[in-house]
Order: structure tokens, then C-alpha cells, then sequence
């Protein structure tokens, strides 16, 4: 069903390193049109202007996913091997705020694939170890177990992560609505019984 058809549109906060890129505004409005099409709103970090203070910069993105119902997150490579981090505290934000996060990725590997290394003896077996010795995570994930263990599905792109995404806050809304009427059931039914025990006993009055 169409989102236009449920209680109202989810909003889904963009977050990911597109802020940095050169087209950064172009890029913006095409994921928020991308969001739009699936009946979605979408809310880009760098709407509402420029800003120069870095505390200002970090109250408005945190408004922002205050005011989103669920985060899309592109959890992509940046300027490394690993995720932009900006993008990694804003998952933790939503998820200390109890809200959904949906990631995307453009590098399907894994972090063992991704990161050269060799193998070496650990303390009970070998390991994947990178250059300068240290362990990389071999749990079959495409991020650090903190942002993928529970995170779900990555997707390979941001339109089939904002799908899933409209798709989570339809399904809520759509129980919302259900527990909605069967409250209103529950009490039309209770005044019923009311109403006609008070008539019972009205009419057994002397």
C-alpha cells in the first residue's frame, strides 16, 4: 500500500558522508527525491542552509534524527577501510533514541576481505592480522560488529534501504491503527454492557 495511504508520511533521516562530496547539495536532492517517490519525506543533513559552528552543525543533525521516524545510513567506505564516523555516532544516537536504522553499503565485502592482513597466532588460534599486527574482525560482517551485528540487512543501495524503511514505519503504523480500533471496539462494547445492566436494574426497581 502506498504510504500516502497510511496515518502519515514517514520521515527518514539520510545520514552518510554524501555532505562531503563536491555535489553535496545535488546529491541531497536526489536521495530526498528518491525518498519521495516511495511516498517517503526525506531530511538531508545540510537542509536549512550553511552553518560554521561545529556545535551548530551537531544540534541540527541531532534534531533532525529526533525528528525522523527511522535513519537511513550509508555505511559505505569512506577515506579508508571503514565508515565515515560521523555517520557511525549519528547510528548510535538513533539507536539510544529507540529508533529504527536501516543501512546501505556500496562495498559488499567484508571487513577480512577488505582489510589486508595476513594470518597469525593468536592466543588460542590463528587469526586475520592487519599490518601493524592488530586483529580485524572476522564475523562475517561489512562494518564493526557495533554498527552491523544487529543491524539487520545491508543494502546495496539507498533507494532499496529507504524502501525498507517505509515499508517498517507502514507496518507500525498500520498495528498502530489496528490496536487503534480495537481499543474503541473494546470500549463501545463496555458501554453497551454498561448501559444495559443500568436499564436491568433501572427496570427491576420498585
Amino acid at each position: 500500500m502506498p504510504a500516502s495511504q497510511c496515518t502519515k508520511r514517514p520521515r527518514l533521516y539520510l545520514a552518510g558522508p554524501e555532505v562531503f562530496r563536491p555535489d553535496a547539495l545535488a546529491e541531497g536532492r536526489r536521495l530526498k527525491e528518491a525518498a519521495a517517490r516511495l511516498g517517503a519525506e526525506g531530511i538531508y543533513p545540510l537542509d536549512g542552509g550553511a552553518l560554521f559552528s561545529a556545535g551548530e552543525i551537531k544540534r541540527r543533525c541531532r534534531d533532525m534524527i529526533d525528528e525522523a521516524d527511522v535513519v537511513v545510513a550509508n555505511i559505505s567506505p569512506f577515506r579508508g577501510h571503514h565508515m565515515d564516523p560521523g555517520t557511525a555516532w549519528e547510528i548510535g544516537y538513533a539507536e539510544a533514541r529507540r529508533k529504527e536504522v536501516h543501512l546501505w553499503s556500496s562495498d559488499p565485502r567484508t571487513l577480512r576481505l577488505r582489510i589486508p592482513g595476513e594470518l597469525g597466532i593468536g592466543e588460542v588460534h590463528l587469526e586475520w592480522r592487519d599490518a601493524d599486527g592488530h586483529l580485524v574482525e572476522d564475523f562475517d560482517l561489512q562494518e564493526n560488529l557495533m554498527i552491523t551485528a544487529e543491524g539487520g540487512h545491508v543494502w546495496s543501495t539507498p533507494e532499496e534501504a529507504m524502501q525498507a524503511a517505509v515499508e517498517s514505519v507502514q507496518r507500525a503504523q498500520f498495528a498502530y491503527a489496528g490496536r487503534r480500533r480495537l481499543l474503541w471496539v473494546s470500549l463501545a462494547m463496555f458501554g453497551f454492557v454498561a448501559a444495559a445492566s443500568l436499564l436491568i436494574s433501572m427496570a427491576r426497581a420498585p
